[in-house]
């Protein structure tokens, strides 16, 4: 009795060589993955060094926009009281016709209610009505006084400048001294009541006309 015994030939590397191959063109690749996108590390440092400056920038503008914001707050005049704003001067029924002027120190002015009929050289030169005067000489800003007892031209009643001797008439007129011109003049409002308001800060260069600004009541 003859044994036959069977034999494999093994697959030679060729073969699985060529296995591997076929498997691997048969997979499918999936369709919804997204290839990512490669960064490189110079956009990277672009992108990092635009927001730095940016935010930089940003935050500067924010601090100069806030530091003029509270210099223009700082500076914005709110109730401005006495010089440069309105100032209470009593009553009409205060001021006699022709009398003395009034000095107001907090507006820095003075104030007389002028006599048509006064005639003197120093007097109203024929005005009538209020006028408010800035005590301030024209000439180097010296503080005029009102010296009832000066005589000028033999009459007494004078504004008088004690720094270099500018003399001015009741109503602001110049007559005498280095002033380029009169008395400066103020704006004046009167209410129904009589009562005075001096816009110190509505100022007007006193001129020959001085006597006709007075407001009359």
């Amino acid at each position: 009795m003859t044994n036959e015994t069977e034999t494999t030939t093994p697959p030679t590397p060729t073969d699985a060589w060529r296995a591997a191959l076929s498997s691997r063109r048969t997979q499918v690749a999936n369709p919804g993955a997204i290839p990512a996108a490669a960064v490189s590390a110079m956009d990277a440092d672009v992108s990092r060094r635009t927001f730095i400056r940016t935010s930089f920038w940003g935050g500067l503008s924010v601090s100069l926009l806030g530091s003029v914001g509270m210099l223009l707050d700082f500076l914005y005049p709110r109730n401005v009281r006495g010089f440069g704003g309105p100032v209470p001067a009593g009553n009409v029924r205060d001021f006699v016709r022709g009398g003395e002027p009034k000095a107001f120190s907090e507006g820095q002015f003075w104030m007389a209610n002028l006599d048509p009929t006064e005639s003197r050289p120093g007097g109203s030169r024929g005005a009538e009505g209020l006028i408010a005067l800035w005590r301030k000489c024209p000439h180097l800003g010296c503080t005029v006084p009102w010296l009832s007892g000066f005589e000028y031209e033999g009459d007494k009643g004078w504004f008088r400048c004690p720094c270099h001797g500018s003399t001015y008439t009741k109503s602001g007129i110049r007559v005498f001294g280095p002033a380029p011109r009169s008395m400066d003049t103020m704006k004046i409002e009167i209410d129904g009541a009589g009562n005075i308001t001096v816009q110190t800060g509505s100022i007007t260069p006193g001129g020959p006309d001085n006597p006709t600004r007075a407001t009359k009541i």
